[in-house]
């Protein structure tokens, strides 16, 4: 048994060291300090005397319409529906209170003002827009908690209806919208077509002044990259230059020129815009123009080349073939003449016909077959034929 000086000893030692325990990470939780007294020793559950019920947003409502009237009797005929408006502008003027101002009104247009006259300074400002934000975005999440759990977006998922065998099939769906598709434009070329025919105007041949044909593509209800493209064609005899222009206008345009229509083809589609290329080819045609008009050179010594254009000489129908009277006259006599001579041949046997040979010899031969099919084998009086020595010879080779 230990002695009581023993016993002294062990307790003053343990109570100068301290144990050394891992430290564990604890989770912040906000304490609410208890009003009542709480009985040190008890088996039943600790209730407060009078606690206060339960907050619901009729109760929150009715407050604060209570509330509201008390401030302001005008308020008594509130809605419902603007209780939260209301309680949202009294939170802002508390907050413009506790900045030095009498409302929120009056930090709005004090905020606006500009210059040496406003009565607040610029930090002041920055602090309540920092309390409108605070209240805005509510209390931040604290990550450093236990209880902090971050928000899993794969729960954030559509939910549809089960499908219940009560529709067709996303293929039938877009057959059907071909079909309104192809109806719709049906309705169109029936009530909206003949209407065009009001706004049609006669064909008004192009003017002497009109020599530069232009070329657009268009693809009617959709975005192609070639609608920039434009074409523009003339001839250089229609624009009234001198024939020695003319032909210097041709060698300049080199082979954008086709000896065989006489035209000069030009497209382009380096802008992005039409109208742009369009403003490009008009400018080059004026500086062709231009260059073919300059008497400094004509380019006399200069022969036209055409090596570009490649000519395709088609075949024609040759003149002496073409059937006249005395051609036709002439036929008919020949083919009379050969068909006596064709005649004359059959009837004198000179001509073989190849049919009929050919029937002779396929006759002859089914003649030939039958006859040897008829032959019947002679058999000696003596008894049965002996057999034959190949087969003795192979029946003792099977032995």
């Amino acid at each position: 048994m230990a002695s009581a000086a023993n016993a002294a000893r062990l307790n003053i030692l343990s109570c100068r060291q301290v144990a050394r325990l891992p430290r564990v990470a604890r989770a912040q939780l906000i304490a609410t300090p208890a009003t009542g007294f709480r009985r040190t020793f008890t088996n039943t559950t600790a209730r407060r005397a009078e606690e206060p019920p339960a907050s619901t947003p009729d109760t929150d409502a009715a407050a604060a319409a209570a509330a509201a009237n008390a401030v302001d009797p005008n308020f008594a005929d509130l809605k419902a529906g603007n209780i939260e408006k209301l309680q949202g502008s009294r939170i802002l003027d508390y907050a413009a209170k506790e900045n030095g101002y009498l409302d929120f009104e009056e930090f709005v247009s004090t905020h606006h003002k500009v210059g040496a006259d406003a009565p607040s300074s610029i930090p002041k400002v920055r602090a309540f827009e920092q309390t409108l934000k605070e209240i805005e975005e509510g209390p931040r999440a604290e990550k450093s908690s236990f209880w902090y759990d971050e928000d899993d977006p794969e729960t954030n998922t559509n939910e549809h209806d089960e499908f219940d065998e009560d529709d067709i099939t996303e293929m039938a769906h877009s057959k059907l919208e071909e079909v309104r598709e192809m109806r719709h434009y049906q309705r169109l070329a029936i009530w909206e077509l003949p209407l065009l025919s009001k706004l049609a105007k006669p064909f008004e041949p192009p003017t002497e002044k009109q020599v530069l044909r232009w070329r657009y593509t268009t693809y009617m209800g959709d975005t192609h990259p070639a609608e920039k493209k434009v074409v523009v064609q003339f001839a250089p005899d229609d624009l009234g230059l001198t024939p020695v222009q003319a032909e210097k206008l041709k060698k300049l345009a080199g082979p954008r020129y086709n000896p065989e229509t006489e035209f000069v083809k030009i497209s382009c589609e380096s802008y992005t815009h039409p109208a742009q290329n369009k403003r490009y080819l008009s400018n080059l045609v004026d500086d062709l123009i231009a260059a073919a008009k300059d008497p400094n050179d004509t380019f006399e010594d200069i022969p036209l080349d055409t090596r570009h254009h490649k000519t395709q000489e088609k075949p024609k129908f040759p003149k002496e073939w073409l059937i006249t009277e005395d051609r036709q006259k002439f036929l008919e006599e020949d083919r009379r003449r050969v068909g006596l001579e064709e005649y004359q041949a059959i009837q004198a046997g000179e001509l073989v016909d190849g049919k009929q040979a050919i029937n002779n010899y396929l006759v002859k031969k089914m003649e030939d077959e039958q006859r040897k099919l008829e032959e019947v084998v002679e058999v000696p009086k003596g008894g049965a034929a002996k057999p034959s020595t190949w087969a003795s010879k192979s029946g003792k080779a099977r032995r």
